[in-house]
């Protein structure tokens, strides 16, 4: 540390005060010459007389750095780079939870599929046994012809479920949707109007009359 200690023409001490930093490490004799000769001639551009000043120059007690941004991250990065990388994996046997609304939905669909199954099992028990060897018949052709032969035997064929192979859960719950109580079977007229439509000249749909021979719905 370097303290100036200025004096007036009247001897008295007027102000002290620092010039330079601390050095950074114990300056010798003829650092300190040196410097007191470097001091003077810049005391004397400003118009102070060297001889009213003592300097008293001594070593710091310790050398502090200073801190910036830029030295706390180079020591944060310094640390992360010696920091060991701890891993955690999870347990083998762990087994995510199923959320609730899958378990509903999968609940739902499948008793939605067994109350089909159900259904098609009871419309196909209740066809005549000759009827029923169509449902197993998987060439659309064969099933056709054995349909059309069926039915000129006098035997009822419905043919979207019976010929196309269509569900008969599923094509049940359209008609009734649409409101028809009963459909024509295969060697019946189709109908001409839907339920609920009249047009002039046509005929329109009777839910209550159906014709002998229909599908009841």
């Amino acid at each position: 540390m370097i303290q100036l200690n200025t004096t007036s023409s009247s001897g008295a001490q007027d102000s002290s005060a620092s010039l330079l930093p601390p050095p950074q490490s114990q300056a010798g004799d003829g650092f300190q010459t040196a410097l007191s000769a470097a001091l003077s001639s810049t005391l004397q551009k400003f118009g102070i007389n060297p001889n009213n000043v003592t300097l008293s120059i001594t070593p710091a007690k310790a050398a502090v750095s200073a801190v910036t941004p830029f030295s706390a991250a180079a020591n944060e990065a310094n640390a992360a780079s010696t920091t060991p990388v701890v891993s955690a994996t999870p347990a083998a046997s762990t087994t995510p939870a199923t959320p609730a609304s899958t378990t509903t939905t999968s609940t739902a669909g499948s008793s939605s599929g067994d109350s089909e199954q159900s259904f098609d099992d009871a419309y196909w028990a209740a066809q005549p046994p000759a009827v029923q060897a169509l449902r197993n018949m998987d060439d659309y052709d064969q099933r056709t012809q054995l349909a059309a032969k069926l039915s000129a035997e006098g035997y009822n064929i419905d043919v979207p479920i019976m010929v196309y192979g269509w569900d008969p859960a599923k094509i049940t719950a359209a008609r009734e949707s649409y409101g028809y109580t009963w459909v024509p079977s295969a060697m019946q007229q189709p109908v001409e109007e839907a339920p609920g439509i009249s047009t002039p000249g046509a005929t329109a749909y009777n839910a209550n009359n159906p014709p002998p021979g229909s599908i009841a719905v």
